[in-house]
């Protein structure tokens, strides 16, 4: 009976993050429709929705910092998505470019607890020795809400793009009683320790695995944001066939992620996360192929690649820089910290796409190399940053 009551936070843990997971992924496959055919915004300017969350997010920071422990994880977790599920909605309705992104900015700021009290949960579920394993089965169950995500935005989005965020909506409801349901068991975590008086709540290695996060996010904004509007803009690819590559590569972060975890409780999560940042370096390298090959042919397989190397990034991370007891604002913290790095990617892409005067192929052939060898790049530095904290050469 014990045993059964220890695996209970994990298991509704995952079940939030799965529900919270799945509107962000009904918007990638509908994003040209959504903005730059609905509001007549250029491509570049469109890059602005995937990016004007981090203002919301900054902001659910700055509210945590205030409130420090006022109100409970089930409490905020509530509140949090009924906000969501009501700004969907305004943004359905809304004729306004200004006006939808501002309610999007806003929202920004609810995803960040929708995620952040989930992880948390799914962390402090059992033993230190197996925290890679439980957050590789946490990404597994995200991987495949977002598999989920996109295949019903490919299928809601086909009649009308608006469609995918009144069921956005109507999904945030649903994570809100759920939550409301489970409240007892979303609370019952001990309580995190306290930071120092006058420290950050954030231990140096926190730190680093912000970076991790951060760099993580901003590759995932290339593959989500720029890829489908170039694709889109350049290439005669249809809807579906974006869509199931997108949900293959979905499934194979879903497939792999767990095993990644596995393995870097085993291994030590350093070296399953130099392997894993080197198979996404190669599969960004492998896409620029689309300038000279049939993108149908390119498309797939590099994705799919991508998505079996993504797999290991976060559990590895998490599993040798973030402790499994931190708080819910540190976990915020970090999602914070992949916001912005995702604000990067979707800017400089935006950026690189407005500012340089080039074909798509030729977009491909150049952008998404030099994406996957800096992010090889980032990670080494990452990586040895890590090391040094280890042995106490940096000081809090």
């Amino acid at each position: 009976m014990k045993r059964k009551h220890s695996k209970h936070p994990l298991i509704v843990g995952c079940l939030l993050l799965g529900l919270a997971a799945i509107p962000d992924a009904m918007v990638v496959p509908v994003l040209n429709d959504l903005t730059v055919d609905r509001f007549g915004v250029s491509p570049g300017t469109a890059h602005y929705f995937m990016a004007v969350n981090l203002l919301g997010a900054l902001l659910a920071i700055g509210v945590l910092a205030v409130l420090k422990r006022r109100f409970s994880s089930s409490v905020l977790c509530v509140s949090a998505g009924l906000i969501s599920a009501v700004l969907m909605a305004c943004m359905a309705i809304t004729h306004s470019w200004g006006a939808f992104l501002a309610l999007r900015c806003l929202e920004g700021g609810a995803d960040l607890l929708l995620l952040a009290i989930p992880f948390r949960l799914i962390a402090g579920s059992g033993k230190q020795e197996r925290y890679g394993g439980r957050m590789g089965g946490g990404f597994t169950v995200m991987m495949v809400a977002l598999a989920i995500g996109v295949g019903f935005g490919s299928a809601i989005g086909n009649s009308s793009p608006q469609s995918v965020l009144w069921v956005g909506a109507l999904t945030m409801v649903v994570f809100s009683v759920i939550t409301l349901i489970l409240r007892r068991t979303v609370d019952n975590l001990p309580p995190s320790p306290l930071p120092d008086p006058h420290h950050c709540p954030l231990v140096p290695r926190e730190w680093v695995g912000a970076g991790f996060y951060a760099i993580d996010r901003g590759l995932a904004a290339i593959v989500s944001t720029s890829l489908p509007i170039l694709l889109a803009s350049g290439f005669n690819i249809t809807k579906m066939t974006l869509g199931v590559a997108l949900v293959g590569m979905f499934l194979s972060l879903a497939a792999f992620s767990a095993p990644a975890g596995v393995l870097a409780d085993r291994f030590g999560g350093g070296k399953i996360r130099l392997i894993s940042s080197m198979m996404c370096g190669i599969a960004l390298a492998g896409l620029g192929l689309m300038a000279w090959l049939p993108p149908e042919v390119i498309l797939v397989p590099c994705l799919l690649l991508y998505g079996a190397g993504a797999s290991g990034l976060m559990p590895s991370a998490f599993s040798v820089s973030v402790r499994q007891d931190a708080s819910n604002l540190v976990f915020s913290s970090l999602q914070a910290a992949g916001q912005a790095g995702y604000a990067v990617g979707v800017l400089g892409g935006g950026l690189l796409i407005t500012a340089v005067s080039l074909p798509p192929d030729l977009m491909f052939s150049r952008m998404f190399p030099i994406a996957g060898a800096l992010f090889i790049l980032c990670n080494c530095v990452l990586l040895i940053l890590l090391q040094q904290t280890a042995k106490g050469t940096l000081k809090r």
